[in-house]
């Protein structure tokens, strides 16, 4: 009887550690996808440079808009939290 006991004991724990798991899992994928559309969204918010005039290159350095990066990572912030609230922490 005793032995029983401890299986179906070990049993849930195994059950509830699995469903964490899978949760954290969940987080994780989430935080993923989060970071993949900031990554995106910066990329889109890069200028191309203008060569200097009679400059030896064609090209310049590229610049970046500050405005656009800055709501990009108040996005990233934003759905990174939404992925926090799903965490089994809380």
């Amino acid at each position: 009887m005793q032995a029983s006991g401890i299986l179906l004991a070990a049993a849930a724990i195994m059950a509830a550690a699995t469903g964490a798991s899978a949760q954290t899992s969940t987080v994780t994928n989430c935080m993923m996808v989060c970071n993949a559309q900031a990554a995106s969204c910066q990329t889109s918010c890069l200028v191309p440079g203008t060569p200097p005039l009679a400059s030896a290159t064609t090209t310049s350095n590229a610049t970046a808009n500050t405005t656009c990066l800055l709501n990009c990572s108040t996005s990233q912030v934003t759905c990174q939290t939404s992925c926090a609230r799903q965490s089994p922490s809380q």
